[in-house]
């Protein structure tokens, strides 16, 4: 067998060339994934600076790392007003370059701040200063802020302003009191006075009021003084001269009158008191008949005693004098006693032949004229003494009603049922007609001629006890 023998072949050209593409390719491949896997580990961000933006990639999403790489870039370090503003949840920075802002409303100033490149507008809500849209704003409220920046504020207000009784309403932007009196046209004059400084910031409902002396003549308390004082109501008017008023004195003008120039006032002082007195209450009289007394006797059979009440008066004086006193109540401290006397009804008349003994005139039948002009006939007349007497609700011996015009009479003389006609002899005294219709002791003893029957116990006192005529009708 023959040996074999290795053949050894030189490296071609071509062969370096392909194992030269080979490591060129590796190494491009390890630099690509480097550069990914670096970006892979970097963020954009963008810092905006008024109208520059600096943008740049980096690992750090921290605001001062964010601040710091811009300002390597080039930014301008931020000041004491600056602020640096993430933009929500981004990488993306806002600067703003703040500047002084003085505002100045109704005299007083105070300084905020404000940010270039924003609005006045935007400035004022801002920092919470709020103006309604007819406000004055200057400079307007649509100018960019590039610097420090003073706005003035006049506010749109509606002023009342009153003088002598007469208000006046203005609307006004901004400006002083004195600016409001002369759109009003009002000129004060050197006693003139106002409730606010000349000088003095209007402000929205601001109530502006005048007051001017006028003279008036007072009369109180004896005295006649005149006085300046401010225009007004007549109490306030007094109350600044120094005069007192109560609340009863009284006054020829009334208390909420306006002031006119020269105006007269008459106060009278009025004292209203109440006063206690003690007064004696007199006590009643009562009469009762008695047939145990003779007729004209009388006896006191309870003796009267006067009373006592305290009363509260409300006295009103006017300067001094007594005008009225009215009863603020009455108390009865000691009721009165009533009195009653007896009077007596007894007296012996013997009667006979239907007449009395003593009685004059009595006879035959003739006429006479009544009360009421009327020429009337009788059959008989008697005289005689007559009582009174009086049961109301009651009933006669004979069942009738006891009422006027029923007269109790002894039946054994006057019958029961005789009509009669009763008066006194000379016409003074007039029961008129009435019917025998009861009777009693006295009359059956033969004491009385006739007992007149009345309704109430005062009409018989009309009678009493006297003679009287009694003119037989039928």
């Amino acid at each position: 067998m023959k040996p074999m023998h290795c053949k050894h072949k030189s490296k071609t050209p071509r062969y370096w060339l392909v194992r030269m593409a080979a490591v060129c390719t590796l190494l491009f491949l390890f630099s690509v994934f480097s550069v990914v896997s670096v970006m892979a580990n970097t963020v954009s961000a963008t810092v905006l600076d008024g109208g520059i933006s600096y943008t740049f990639n980096m690992k750090s999403t921290d605001l001062e790392s964010i601040l710091h790489q811009a300002r390597q870039q080039g930014l301008a370090p931020l000041g004491p007003l600056d602020v640096a503003e993430r933009v929500e949840n981004t990488t993306t920075v806002n600067i703003r370059r703040g500047v002084k802002l003085r505002v100045s409303e109704a005299g007083q100033a105070h300084e905020f701040v404000a940010y270039k490149g924003d609005t006045v507008r935007k400035a004022l809500a801002e920092n919470n200063i709020l103006v309604k849209e007819e406000d004055l704003v200057t400079p307007g409220r649509d100018m960019v802020i590039t610097t420090d920046l003073a706005v003035e504020i006049k506010r749109a207000c509606e002023i009342t302003v009153t003088m002598e009784g007469k208000t006046q309403t203005l609307s006004m932007t901004g400006g002083t009191v004195a600016d409001a009196l002369e759109q009003a046209g009002i000129k004060l004059r050197d006693k003139d006075a106002c409730n606010y400084g000349l000088e003095e910031p209007l402000f929205d409902k601001m109530n502006l009021r005048i007051s001017r002396l006028v003279k008036i003549t007072v009369t109180a308390d004896g005295n006649t003084k005149e006085y300046e004082v401010p225009f007004q109501r007549v109490q306030a008017a007094l109350r600044s001269a120094g005069i007192r008023l109560e609340e009863e004195d009284r006054l020829n003008v009334k208390r909420t009158d306006m002031l006119q120039e020269g105006m007269k006032i008459v106060i009278e002082r009025v004292r209203v008191e109440e006063e206690n007195l003690v007064e004696e209450l007199d006590f009643t009289t009562r009469y009762e008949y008695s047939d145990t007394l003779f007729a004209g006797e009388e006896e006191i059979k309870t003796p009267g005693e006067k009373g006592q009440k305290e009363t509260v008066y409300k006295v009103t004086y006017v300067e001094g004098v007594e005008e009225s006193r009215e009863v603020v109540s009455e108390t009865v401290t000691k009721e009165p006693v009533e009195e009653i006397i007896l009077t007596g009804t007894r007296q012996q008349v013997n009667l006979s032949g239907g007449t009395s003994a003593g009685s004059t005139g009595a006879g035959d039948a003739g006429t006479f004229v009544d009360s009421m002009g009327n020429t009337v006939s009788y059959s008989n007349r008697m005289v005689g003494e007559c009582t009174a007497y009086s049961i109301p609700g009651g009933t006669t011996s004979i069942g009738m009603k006891a009422e006027y015009g029923v007269i109790a009479v002894n039946p054994s003389v006057i019958p029961y049922g005789t009509r009669m006609y009763v008066t006194s002899a000379d016409g003074s005294v007039v029961y008129g007609y009435g019917v025998a219709a009861d009777t009693g002791g006295a009359l059956l003893d033969g004491t009385v001629l006739a007992d007149l029957c009345y309704n109430t116990l005062e009409e018989c006192s009309y009678i009493g006890r006297r003679d009287m005529v009694i003119y037989i009708l039928d």
